[in-house]
């Protein structure tokens, strides 16, 4: 019996992936459980599974192909019955035969087509030399009308500021560079999708707040200078932030289909970084978890995801996320909602300010943070009371400090 291969959903979000690597060949006899080939979607790379024992027949898609829709057929086991051969003999067939008709007059459209472009450009630079008076030899206008290069643009260095070679040689690594353009990978391509479509559909606004984090880092350097396990400042709000969002149950929400869904835990994604995007994996029920479970688990899911090896379940969720670019030195930016996530926190780099303290001017560090929320769910008396309270924790982390189990008395 014939049995398909389909191109899985890895993912809940998952429309369409690429198949980046076939671990079998045509004639492979598989049981369940092998291992058929690599998918790469917009999060990480994931290898499919055989759930059928067979004979590899027919591989349907080609490695490297993109954007390959979920539930397309992309193997088949155990060959084709008679019906499927008899279509697929029709498909071949007039695929040959289109094929040929295509052959036979590809040679006649591109003469045509260049002795048009001839034509029309032999006409565009008489009509310069006449009207514009623009001057060029003819070896220039060749390789002009061959790199495609707007002579225009070029100022001359020939007699009477006429352009020659020399003049254009200096250009054409230019334009060539322009004209050469340069695929996505599959991740940047859903991003780029993503992102476009939530900035058009979800109704951003922001808050931004400023902390004094004097006491935040005194409490990392004991801890630090207490524990085998080094915390960092981000580990302390992811914490921070899942606190906050379990004080605001109504913040912890989202905009699914027209309805409004509360969820009953606080997973905060960490966007991590990549070379070819962005990934946010998850850390689960982070408010009830340590400062050392918390950094472990980061360190442990961040080293996941440039590997490429996080499981949607990894991935795929989260009420809330964080985006920390203080690394970078950026000091405030906004970021953009993951959906079905109602809002992010965008965290800058903690700086020496001079500020006010007790009726004195004083050195503090201080540390920005904006949170951008979604409108159609949230208000801005409910992100600010989340944003309030984060920027409380952070400025008297004591309260943390209290609800990490697995930190000893400093």
């Amino acid at each position: 019996m014939t049995i398909k291969i389909l191109m899985p959903a890895l993912s809940p979000t998952m429309t369409e992936g690429s198949l980046s690597k076939w671990l079998v060949k045509v004639g492979d006899q598989v049981k369940a459980g092998d291992i058929l080939a690599e998918i790469e979607t917009d999060k990480a790379t994931m290898e499919v599974e055989a759930v059928d024992e067979g004979l590899i027949t027919k591989l349907l898609v080609e490695e490297g192909e993109t954007s390959v829709t979920v539930n397309t057929t992309i193997a088949i086991l155990n060959g084709l019955d008679e019906e499927e051969i008899k279509d697929e003999a029709e498909i071949e067939d007039k695929k040959t035969l289109n094929d040929k008709i295509k052959n036979q007059t590809k040679p006649l459209i591109a003469k045509e087509n260049s002795q048009n472009q001839n034509i029309s450009l032999d006409k565009e630079i008489l009509s310069r030399d006449l009207n514009n008076k623009l001057k060029a030899s003819p070896y220039a206008k060749i390789i002009a009308q061959q790199k495609k290069i707007d002579l225009n643009s070029i100022k001359g260095s020939g007699p009477e500021g006429r352009i020659i070679k020399r003049d254009l040689e200096d250009v054409s690594s230019l334009y060539e560079g322009r004209r050469q353009g340069e695929a996505p990978s599959a991740m940047r391509k859903i991003i780029a999708e993503r992102t476009s479509l939530t900035k058009q559909t979800v109704p951003h606004f922001y808050l931004t707040i400023e902390s004094n984090a004097d006491k935040l880092l005194t409490m990392r350097k004991k801890i630090n200078n207490n524990s085998e396990v080094k915390i960092s400042i981000n580990d302390i709000l992811v914490k921070a932030l899942a606190l906050a969002q379990k004080k605001n149950p109504e913040s912890n929400v989202s905009w699914i289909d027209g309805k409004i869904i509360r969820y009953s835990s606080v997973d905060v994604s960490i966007a991590v970084a990549l070379e070819e995007g962005l990934i946010t994996p998850i850390v689960k029920n982070a408010d009830s978890k340590g400062l050392i479970e918390i950094s472990k688990e980061i360190k442990y899911l961040v080293d996941k995801s440039k590997k490429g090896k996080l499981l949607p379940e990894e991935y795929s969720g989260g009420t809330i996320s964080i985006s920390n670019l203080g690394m970078f030195g950026i000091s405030e930016f906004s970021a953009i909602i993951n959906p079905p996530q109602s809002s992010i926190l965008a965290v800058g780099a903690i700086k020496k300010t001079a500020a006010v303290v007790n009726d004195e001017v004083k050195a503090v560090n201080t540390l920005k943070s904006t949170l951008s929320a979604d409108h159609r769910v949230l208000d801005g008396a409910i992100a600010g009371k989340l944003l309030k309270d984060f920027h409380d924790i952070i400025e008297n982390p004591f309260s943390l400090w209290l609800n990490t189990s697995d930190m000893k008395i400093i």
